[in-house]
This record gives structure tokens, C-alpha cells and sequence, in this order.
């Protein structure tokens, strides 16, 4: 999120800083979350692909796809009031 102004920023020893964001092979994950709390987690998962004009059925596809590796398959109907802390 910030850009280093100096020294050197490494994970498992290799040196990053001139590595581009979607190549570090990283992720974060915020722990207060931004769900809508009218959509499902399917509607809420596949949310920026809808701004993003992708086909329904190609959202889709990526949504499910996204579920199984989360393990959320079972809670794509369900609303966020009905998931667990951990599950948002």
C-alpha cells in the first residue's frame, strides 16, 4: 500500500522492492470487512466483476471457482448476517 522510501523489503529472503504488486504472490485480507449486507456472499464475491461489466455466466464461473478454494461453496446463498465472524 506504501511505496518503500528506503532499505530493502524482502520475503523468505528475496529481496522485493522492484517486484510489481501482482507479482509478489501475496495477499491481505483486512480484518474489518466491507460486505453489502442486502447481497449474498455469491452477489457480494462477485461484486467488482459486475462493475466490471464481465458476463454473468463468467462471473459465475469465477465466483464458484473462488468458493471452492475458500471453501465457502455451502454459503453462496446465505447473506452476511448469517455467516460466522470468521466466515465474513
Amino acid at each position: 500500500l506504501e511505496s518503500a522510501t528506503s532499505g530493502d523489503i524482502s520475503i523468505d529472503g528475496e529481496r522485493i522492492n522492484d517486484v510489481g504488486p501482482a507479482d509478489r504472490g501475496l495477499a491481505m485480507v483486512f480484518q474489518s470487512y466491507a460486505l453489502y449486507p442486502h447481497m449474498t456472499v455469491e452477489d457480494n464475491m462477485g461484486f467488482s466483476l459486475r462493475l466490471a461489466k464481465v458476463p454473468k455466466a463468467e462471473r459465475r464461473e469465477k465466483v464458484l471457482a473462488a468458493a471452492r478454494i475458500l471453501q465457502l461453496e455451502e454459503l453462496l446463498d446465505r447473506k452476511p448476517r448469517a455467516l460466522s465472524g470468521g466466515q465474513r
